[in-house]
């Protein structure tokens, strides 16, 4: 169970139903089934959920997949289901519920289905498929379930599904909210509904849809995977299932459900959980919006100071989530800093790790400025690659999946020129460098860093002292997936064993959700505070008129809502200060062709 200490310090808000509908709440849960104590669902989970649940007045509950352990004979589902409805009864509100591959072990499990959930809409579905794919209304949102599981269909939205699901959708141009349903995640399992650039998903972000809710997979995720739009998913198969999937995230796989409420063009998740074991679920562990009312407030989202001998993330509350980092393997906050104390890494084992329940937030798909300062000591060639500065990815769970996706790398070679890398689709490369070099970045000597990613213009920039090295780089695909993924510093993510890993001294690690300017680049490299820089000049127009984006969203590849700067050539901006100081996953990336000097007898002195 998730220890206290992880849960937010932040009142519940409840949102009771308004008679126009304008304000209202409603739950979802998903993997209800069985942890392997009990014969149909978890009787020690579930139960205490819906108290949970109806402590706040929800309109409904969504219910994606897994009802149940499962049966091989209709008769045994039908009596789980039983159990699941047992369950239910005193739940407040209604409860719609699409099937998952737990609940189609049966010989007709669609025919024993509609049997055991009668209420479920029939009126309007796919062929075969009444009372399992269907939509509900309410005001101006539109619910919509839909299945991924059935007896020709695993992981996936059957083609008629999907020609009805853009009927709908098409119909649906009125609603201010369309929620979807379905089991299986887009970004995780096999590359399930063809990932992000499967129909399923393309429809869904053509369309505006506000979130669609997953389960399958037992845990808490919600992430924005990009590739068109602002949608956010949201795994929670958290109301039940065995969770003992390694590697274990506690504060991912821990029983509870989301608490969605609407009220207008806002849209807020909360996820609520038992977190101090009374029994009760009524602890709030994480709360993100999905939609806002205005336009989606943007800006610093994670800063990385390496004050008071830790890797903590002081970014400004409005955005951040304080996704403090862990110095592992001898990685060493020392004083001398540019403000403060400094990180301090060896370049072969030592690296910051950040996560916790709210790091994507990090997982940044369009929009992007990494800042950071450096006095390098170690750096490798690596073919290119460089050692790397600060990367968000992982590959600590199964195989290749869109989740695990690098959302960003950036890394520095050894003759000063920059490196900027991420993945979209099934762990695609897109690899960008500059053009030009700056070796003054190896004169023993603090120097500013920055690379600057265009959504928009779909260029990249990369700057040392605040001014732009070489010429604008243009690249073809942005991130996409990335969700699962945590934060590493001075290294790529673990199973890289060093090889990429940076070596020297960093500071003021600053991560933006925006395409920062050349004029605010240069007031960075002058040492303006990160979490003011935004207020140096006169305010970025994000271009953010979509009022269903939200924190670290926007338009996708090609252009779209999103705004961000025009990806000029001349660089712009004085160049700053040099300050003195007083004391992969990587698919395709080959073996070290060439490694520094000093890479070859190690490191130099730190």
């Amino acid at each position: 169970m998730l220890a206290l200490a992880f849960a937010l310090a932040l009142p519940l808000a409840t949102a009771g139903t308004a008679p126009d509908g304008e304000r209202f709440s409603f739950v979802v849960v998903a993997d209800p089934q069985t942890d392997g104590s009990h014969s149909s669902i978890n009787w020690d989970v579930f139960p205490p959920i819906i108290e949970g649940a109806n402590a706040h007045d929800p309109l409904m509950m969504l219910v994606a997949g897994d009802l149940i352990n499962g049966s091989g004979s209709d008769s045994g589902a039908l009596a789980q289901w039983a159990d699941f409805n047992l369950a239910i009864e005193d739940f407040v509100g209604d409860v719609y519920m699409v099937p998952g591959n737990h609940d189609m072990y049966s010989p007709q499990p669609m025919v024993a289905w509609r049997q055991a959930f009668p209420w479920l809409p029939r009126d309007d579905s796919p062929p075969g498929e009444g009372g399992i794919s269907y939509f509900i209304d309410h005001g101006n949102t539109r619910f919509i379930s839909i299945t991924s599981d059935s007896a020709l269909h695993h992981g996936e939205v059957s083609p008629a599904g999907l020609v009805w699901l853009e009927r709908v959708l098409s119909e649906s141009d009125d609603f201010e909210h369309i929620f979807v349903m379905t089991h299986h995640p887009v970004s995780f399992g096999d590359n399930s509904h063809g990932g992000t650039d499967g129909e399923f998903w393309q429809t869904l972000v053509a369309h505006g849809v506000t979130g669609v809710f997953s389960g399958h997979w037992h845990r808490y995720q919600p992430s924005q995977l990009g590739n068109g739009g602002a949608t956010w998913e949201t795994i929670i198969g958290t109301a039940g299932g065995w969770q003992g999937f390694d590697p274990i995230r506690d504060y991912q796989q821990v029983p509870g459900f989301l608490l969605v409420e609407v009220d207008g063009g806002m849209v807020t998740g909360s996820f609520i959980s038992d977190a101090d074991g009374d029994g009760e679920y009524d602890d709030l562990l994480d709360q993100y919006v999905m939609a806002w009312a205005g336009d989606t407030p943007r800006g610093l989202r994670a800063r990385y100071g390496f004050n008071d001998g830790t890797a903590d993330d002081s970014a400004p509350e409005d955005l951040g989530k304080a996704v403090h980092g862990e110095l592992k393997e001898g990685a060493r906050n020392v004083p001398g800093g540019v403000v403060g104390g400094a990180l301090k890494s060896d370049g072969i084992d030592a690296y910051v790790e950040a996560g916790n329940i709210g790091d994507y937030v990090l997982s940044i798909n369009e929009d992007l400025t990494l800042s950071t300062w450096v006095n390098p000591t170690a750096v490798w060639w690596a073919s290119g690659w460089g050692s790397v500065l600060m990367t968000y990815a992982t590959n600590d769970y199964y195989t290749e999946d869109e989740e695990t996706n690098y959302s960003y790398w950036l890394s520095l070679r050894d003759d000063g020129s920059l490196v900027a890398y991420w993945e979209y689709g099934l762990g695609n490369n897109i690899f960008v460098a500059s053009d030009a070099t700056a070796p003054q970045l190896f004169d023993g000597d603090w120097h500013h860093v920055a690379m600057v990613r265009d959504a928009l213009s779909m260029q990249v920039r990369f700057y040392v002292d605040g001014s732009q090295v070489g010429s604008v780089q243009g690249f073809e695909r942005l991130p996409t997936g990335g969700g699962r993924g945590m934060l590493y510093l001075s290294a790529g993510t673990p199973v890289n064993n060093g090889l990429y890993n940076y070596g020297g001294l960093q500071d003021e690690i600053c991560i933006f959700d925006l395409a920062l300017e050349p004029e605010r680049i240069a007031s960075l490299a002058a040492l303006t505070d990160c979490a003011v820089v935004l207020d140096t000049q006169d305010p970025i127009d994000t271009g953010d008129t979509d009022d269903t984006g939200a924190p670290g969203g926007g338009a996708g590849a090609g252009g779209g809502e999103d705004g961000g700067t025009d990806g000029g050539t001349d660089g712009g901006g004085a160049k700053g200060p040099v300050v003195s100081k007083e004391g992969c996953a990587c698919a395709g990336a080959s073996a070290p062709a060439g490694v520094a000097p000093w890479a070859l007898l190690g490191i130099l002195a730190l």
